[in-house]
C-alpha cells in the first residue's frame, strides 16, 4: 500500500471522526434546549412557564408608559418578573378556589356608583350626570378601535380591574377566616392597660472591653443551625471585596462646563421666544412661562436670581449637581393667593397608572362645548349647576368648579397668570395643556413681587480625559493584581480602602453601597474565588473586584453572616461574664453593690412598652415585670438587649381605658388585615417552586 494511500485512508477517518464530534455536539446542544435551558422561556412559576417575548413586551410597555418618571431599565426588569411571580401565583390560587371575575363583576367595577376616572367623563348634556349608557358605547368603541396604541391601553386596563376584582375575592376570602375570639380581645385590652412599678439593677455590655470575648466559627454555625429559617437560603449569593478609583469630575472639568455656559449669557438674554431658546439648550428643563413668588420658587440660589434685572442673564451657580444660568423674564406685582371657579372642558386628561396625557375630544368640539356653558351662564345660570354639567375637571366640578386660595407656579402657566394678573371679579377662557377653561376671579389676598425665569443647566461631569486618564490607572492597578492576595498588597502599598459586598444574586442589578452594575454581577457569576474583575465603570467610580466567597443554597457560612451575628454573640459571651463576675449576693442592693452601680426604679412601665427609657428595646424586662411569680422577689440576672439585668416587680395594675371593647376590636382587626394584606404574596411565594432565568436573558 503506498504512503499516499495510506494517508488517504488515515484522512478519511480523521474527516469520519470530526464529522461525528460535530454531530454528537449538535445533538447534545439540541437535547440540552429542549431538555433543559429553553431560550423561549424565562422562567417558571409551580411549572408554569413565563415565555421571554411576553416578559420583553411587558417590559417595553412598562417603559414606554413610565418615560415621564425615568424609571431605570432594572427597575422595570425587576417589577415586571415580581409581577409576572405574584400574578402567576394569585391565578394559581384563585384556581384553586374556583374564584373567576363574573361579566356581572367587571360591569359592576366600570359602570357602577364608583366608575374609573376615565369613564366618568361621559355624562348626560341635559343632567351633566354620569351616562351609563354612553360609558358603554365608548368602551365599546375602544375596544374596536383601529388605533393599536389605543386598543392596547384599554385591554390592559380591562385587565388591570379584572385582576383587582380577583383579589378583592381572594382577600375577603382570607379575611373570613380571621377573628377575634373574646378571650383574646379580654386579655389584648388588660394587657394595653397593664403598668407596672419595677425596681431593677442593669449592668450594659459596654463595661466588659470586646477584645475580652472572641466569638468562633462553631459559634456562629451553632447559631445559625438554631435558627434555620431565619438564616436558609434559597438560592446562591456571592461575595466580593473591591476597591475605587475616583472619576468624578475635575476641578478643570468644572471650569470647562461653567464656561459653555457663560459663552450663552448675551444670546439668552437677547433672545425673544424663551422657551424655543431654552429647549434647544437644555433638553432637561422645561421653561414655565409663569409668574410666581419667591417663596414657591423650590430651587437655591433664589436670592441670586431674584436680584437680576429683567433681560438679563445671573452668574452660572451650581444646583443639584449641575452648573445653571437663570434668566429673568420679567417682573410684576401679584397677590400672595388667588381663589377662582372654572369649567375646564378637555381635550386630553391623564392617565392615573403612567401620568401620560391622552387625547379625549378636538379642540373644536371642545370651545363649541365651553361656549354652550358660557352662554348658559351668560343666560343667567347658576355656575353651580352648569359646573357640575359641563366640567371635566372631578376635583372642582362638585364643588361650583371652586379651586380655593393657592399659591403662584402650581397651575398651568396660562391658568396661573391669569388668576394672578388678572382682577376680581374678571371672566376669561384660558387654553392649557388638558384643555379650554372659562375662568372667574373670584378673590386675591396679599401682594407681593412676582418673577418669571427661564434656567438653562449643565450637568457637572467628568470629560472624556479624565474619564480615560483614571480607567489606565484602575488597568494597571488591575495588571499587577491578578489575585485576591495581590489586590490586597497592592491595595495596601498605595493606602487604597479595600471594602466588602456581600449577598449579591445572580440576577441582582445592584452591587453594595456602589450602584446599579448589570455587568459586574454578570462577571461575578461568571469567575471563581480569587479572580479580579477588569475595572468596570459604576457611576463615578471604576471598581476593581475580587470574589471572596460564593454560598449555596442552604445554610450560609460562618464567614457570610459573621458581620451581622458577632456582636450578639460576643454580647452573650459578655452577658455570662457579667453574671458570673458582678451579680453577687441575693437582694438587688447586693447586686448594685457588687456591680458598683445603683438601683433604680420605673414606675409606670407599660405592658405594650416598645422603649423603655434610659435603656431602649429590652422586651425581656418587660416581660419579667408582669411575670406574677416575681410579684415582690428579686429576679435572677438575666441577659437583656443592652446589658444584664436583675429586676423586683412591686406592684402590677391598671389604668383607666380610653377605648371600649369595639374600638379595641376594630384597632385589632384593622392590624391584622393589614398584616394578612401584606404577607399573602409572600406567603405564596415562600411556598412556591420558582425558576428564575432572568440572567441568561438580562
Amino acid at each position: 500500500m503506498s504512503i499516499i494511500q495510506k494517508i488517504q485512508e488515515k484522512g478519511a477517518w480523521i474527516v469520519f471522526i470530526l464529522i461525528a464530534l460535530a454531530l454528537i455536539a449538535f445533538i447534545m446542544m439540541d437535547s440540552s434546549v429542549r431538555g433543559g435551558f429553553n431560550k423561549t422561556t424565562i422562567g417558571k412559576i409551580n411549572g408554569t412557564t413565563i415565555k421571554i417575548d411576553e416578559f420583553q413586551q411587558k417590559v417595553a410597555n412598562v417603559e414606554k408608559n413610565a418615560n415621564a418618571q425615568n424609571m431605570p431599565h432594572s427597575q422595570v426588569v425587576t417589577g415586571v418578573w415580581n409581577y409576572f411571580v405574584q400574578s402567576t401565583l394569585l391565578k394559581q390560587a384563585y384556581e384553586k378556589l374556583g374564584l373567576v371575575c363574573t361579566t356581572k363583576d367587571l360591569d359592576m367595577a366600570l359602570f357602577g356608583s364608583n366608575p374609573p376616572p376615565f369613564l366618568r367623563n361621559f355624562v348626560n348634556p341635559e343632567t351633566g350626570q354620569y351616562d351609563v349608557n354612553a360609558a358603554k358605547n365608548a368602551l365599546a368603541q375602544l375596544k374596536r378601535s383601529t388605533n393599536s396604541q389605543q386598543k392596547q391601553m384599554v385591554n390592559e386596563y380591562l385587565d388591570q380591574e379584572q385582576e383587582q376584582i380577583m383579589m378583592a375575592k381572594y382577600q375577603a376570602m382570607v379575611f373570613g377566616g380571621a377573628y377575634i375570639p373574646k378571650w383574646l380581645l379580654n386579655k389584648t385590652m388588660a394587657d394595653d392597660n397593664a403598668i407596672a412599678q419595677v425596681q431593677y439593677v442593669a449592668v450594659p455590655y459596654t463595661t466588659i472591653s470586646d477584645s475580652a470575648v472572641s466569638v468562633s466559627d462553631a459559634d456562629i454555625n451553632a447559631y445559625v443551625t438554631d435558627h434555620k429559617k431565619q438564616f436558609e437560603q434559597k438560592e446562591q449569593t456571592r461575595n466580593i471585596s473591591y476597591i475605587t478609583f475616583s472619576a468624578a469630575a475635575s476641578s478643570g472639568d468644572s471650569s470647562a462646563i461653567r464656561s459653555t455656559l457663560k459663552d450663552l449669557e448675551s444670546d439668552f438674554a437677547s433672545a425673544k421666544d424663551n422657551a424655543a431658546f431654552v429647549a434647544s439648550k437644555d433638553g432637561n428643563t422645561q421653561y414655565y412661562d409663569g409668574f410666581m413668588s419667591a417663596q414657591a420658587m423650590q430651587f437655591p440660589n433664589k436670592d441670586l436670581v431674584i436680584a437680576t434685572p429683567v433681560d438679563s442673564v445671573s452668574a452660572p451657580y451650581i444646583s443639584n449637581g449641575n452648573y445653571v444660568i437663570t434668566k429673568m423674564v420679567a417682573k410684576t406685582t401679584i397677590p400672595d393667593s388667588v381663589k377662582v371657579r372654572h369649567i375646564l372642558v378637555a381635550t386630553h386628561q391623564q392617565d392615573p397608572s403612567t401620568h401620560q396625557l391622552y387625547p379625549v375630544r378636538d379642540d373644536s368640539t371642545a370651545l363649541k362645548r365651553l361656549d354652550s356653558a358660557i352662554a348658559e351662564i351668560k343666560a343667567g345660570a347658576n355656575f353651580d349647576s352648569v359646573a357640575l354639567k359641563y366640567s371635566d375637571d372631578p376635583g372642582s366640578a362638585q364643588n361650583g368648579g371652586v379651586i380655593d386660595y393657592f399659591t403662584s407656579g402650581r397651575m398651568f402657566p396660562e391658568f396661573n397668570n391669569f388668576a394672578f394678573t388678572g382682577h376680581t371679579g374678571e371672566t376669561k377662557t384660558v387654553h392649557t395643556g388638558v384643555g379650554y377653561h372659562y375662568v372667574e376671579i373670584l378673590g386675591q389676598k396679599g401682594s407681593t413681587e412676582g418673577y418669571k425665569v427661564a434656567s438653562i443647566g449643565r450637568q457637572i461631569v467628568p470629560s472624556q480625559q479624565t474619564i480615560d486618564s483614571v480607567s489606565n490607572v484602575a488597568a494597571a492597578f488591575v495588571a499587577s493584581s491578578q489575585t485576591y492576595n495581590g489586590l490586597q498588597e497592592n491595595a495596601k502599598k498605595q493606602n487604597m480602602a479595600v471594602l466588602p459586598a456581600q449577598g449579591i444574586k445572580e440576577n441582582d442589578y445592584q452591587v453594595g453601597n456602589l450602584g446599579e452594575s448589570r455587568d459586574l454581577v454578570k462577571w461575578i457569576y461568571e469567575h471563581k474565588v480569587g479572580e479580579v474583575s477588569q475595572p468596570v465603570e459604576i457611576g463615578d467610580n471604576f471598581v476593581v473586584a475580587a470574589i471572596t466567597n460564593i454560598a449555596k443554597p442552604g445554610l450560609p457560612t460562618a464567614a457570610t453572616v459573621r458581620p451581622y451575628l458577632e456582636q450578639l454573640l460576643k454580647n452573650k459571651k459578655k452577658a455570662k461574664l457579667i453574671i458570673d463576675s458582678k451579680f453577687k449576693g441575693s437582694t438587688l442592693e447586693d447586686y448594685a453593690k457588687s456591680a458598683g452601680v445603683e438601683v433604680a426604679t420605673l414606675d409606670s412601665l407599660g405592658f405594650d412598652a416598645s422603649f423603655v427609657p434610659n435603656m431602649g428595646n429590652e422586651p425581656a424586662l418587660v416581660g419579667a415585670a408582669f411575670n406574677k411569680d416575681l410579684l415582690n422577689k428579686v429576679s435572677k440576672p438575666f441577659a437583656g438587649t443592652m446589658g444584664v439585668f436583675a429586676i423586683k416587680p412591686l406592684s402590677v395594675s391598671a389604668k383607666s381605658s380610653l377605648e371600649g371593647p369595639e374600638a379595641v376590636e376594630g384597632r385589632m382587626k384593622q392590624t391584622w388585615f393589614q398584616q394578612i394584606q401584606n404577607r399573602i404574596l409572600g406567603a405564596l411565594q415562600q411556598s412556591a417552586k420558582i425558576e428564575d432565568d432572568r440572567s441568561t436573558f438580562f
